[in-house]
């Protein structure tokens, strides 16, 4: 019963992380869209601390009242487009109280935020950290101990 249970947790778990490749490959290779974590509160309420950004790379000519992902300096900034000029876009997060400074230029742009994920970033940025890869490393080696206990008590 318990290598059942087991079998069960384990194709669950390999069929999610499956689908999630999946639908990072296709977002990013197909739909030519990139996610990027937001790591400062510039953009509350509209885009919290922790949350995905999603972003379509192929609207870089955004209008007044988008939100962009750009480059700036070594740095990727996600602000809105409060003006739009000859000379590039004027931006500025939505917490923040003065515009940023510049104007952003259309090549600049990596795109437009065509939408969000509250609080997956927190994971993403967990992940990505040694702690997180040692986490994920331990409970693959633990699942699969206790995988080859089941099957040898089994037996």
């Amino acid at each position: 019963m318990a290598l059942r249970i087991y079998k069960v947790i384990q194709n669950v778990l390999l069929i999610g992380v499956l689908a999630v490749v999946t639908g990072l490959i296709s977002m990013i290779v197909i739909l030519d869209m990139n996610p990027y974590v937001v790591i400062s509160g510039s953009m509350e309420p509209a885009l919290p601390v922790g949350s995905v950004c999603i972003v379509d790379c192929q609207q870089r000519s955004p209008d007044e009242g988008d939100i962009i992902s750009y480059k700036a300096g070594d740095g990727i900034v996600t602000h809105r487009v409060i003006e739009v000029t000859e000379s590039g876009y004027v931006t500025k997060g939505d917490a923040n109280d003065t515009k940023d400074p510049g104007v952003v230029k259309e090549k600049q742009i990596f795109g437009t935020c065509v939408a969000s994920v509250p609080k997956v970033g927190y994971a993403v940025m967990f992940l990505r950290s040694a702690v997180g890869i040692l986490t994920v490393i331990m409970s693959v080696i633990c699942f699969g101990f206790i995988g080859r206990l089941l099957e040898s008590r089994r037996e």
